[in-house]
């Protein structure tokens, strides 16, 4: 027997490597024909939900309507109980937003709102015997930016007062006319509501108006100089007690007169701003400077 016939009937090794990669590549395609045919099962299964429908979006607090939303499928992995289904339109039409709502964005439930806001809303909610005084002030003198609506206050009031001649107070300093400077504490601590503008208007609801803007539209309302002129508070609006404002009424009558204005903690307070904490950072973002 010829021994180097032996080697023919050893394994082929080539021949197994060949086996095995036809193997791994038959698997590969069973494997990946699979993937694409669950992947295609799951593309079949979608949920019709709302998006918006309308160049530019909607603004905050304008009811919504059926001309401005539309159907959209996604698959159902992507679909989350918040999200509004196209069956359920009925369910948002004539409803207020929230806030601006950016067009082709699909709408969540908590989007919306039954009643739109009414205009300077803290007036609804005060109480019955209280009432609102408008103070004009000179900001620069009284907290600057700092100051904001929900802070708490002292006011101070400092008045020129007749003094009789044959009074002997040593305390009391005289003028050639013969009076004396007077300075009581008109309101011990009273909250600001709202400030008022040069033109009158609510800063709170211009940061409101602002808000209902798009956010390329709002950064480009924030920077110009008349935002700035219309958040410059020029009076405060004050919700005081009867005999709060019964006091104010009789001091006010006096010539002279000068109002001292400090501000009180915080810890106690709602200042309205931090109602709006997207805005406060915007405007911060660019009142700061940059380094």
């Amino acid at each position: 027997m010829d021994l180097k016939t032996v080697k023919s009937v050893s394994p082929n090794r080539k021949l197994f490597k060949k086996i095995l990669a036809l193997s791994l590549s038959i698997l590969i395609i069973i494997v990946s024909f699979v993937a694409l045919n669950n992947a295609n099962q799951a593309a079949k299964d979608t949920v019709e939900v709302l998006r918006i429908d309308q160049s530019g979006g909607i603004p905050a607090y304008v009811a919504i309507t059926e001309k401005q939303i539309k159907k959209y499928s996604i698959i159902r992995k992507e679909y989350s109980e918040d999200m509004i289904l196209a069956e359920d339109k009925d369910s948002i039409v004539d409803k207020f937003t929230k806030y601006y709502l950016r067009n082709d964005s699909i709408l969540y439930k908590d989007q919306f709102m039954d009643e739109k806001p009414q205009q300077n809303e803290w007036l609804y909610e005060m109480e019955d015997e209280h009432e609102v005084l408008t103070l004009p002030y000179n900001f620069l003198e009284a907290g600057g930016d700092i100051l904001m609506p929900g802070d708490r206050v002292r006011i101070r009031v400092s008045y020129e007062q007749q003094e009789d001649a044959s009074s002997g107070n040593p305390n009391v300093g005289y003028s050639s006319r013969g009076s004396k400077m007077r300075t009581e504490i008109l309101f011990g601590s009273i909250e600001i509501r709202d400030m008022l503008n040069s033109s009158s208007h609510s800063i709170y609801e211009v940061y409101k108006e602002v808000l209902k803007l798009s956010e390329d539209k709002r950064q480009e309302v924030m920077k110009s100089n008349d935002f700035l002129k219309s958040i410059q508070p020029k009076s405060l609006l004050l919700e005081g007690t009867k005999e709060q404002i019964d006091n104010f009424a009789k001091y006010n009558g006096y010539e002279g007169k000068k109002y001292l204005i400090t501000i009180l903690s915080r810890k106690n307070s709602q200042v309205i701003l931090d109602q709006l904490p997207t805005l406060q950072r915007e405007v911060e973002s660019w009142i700061k400077p940059k380094n």
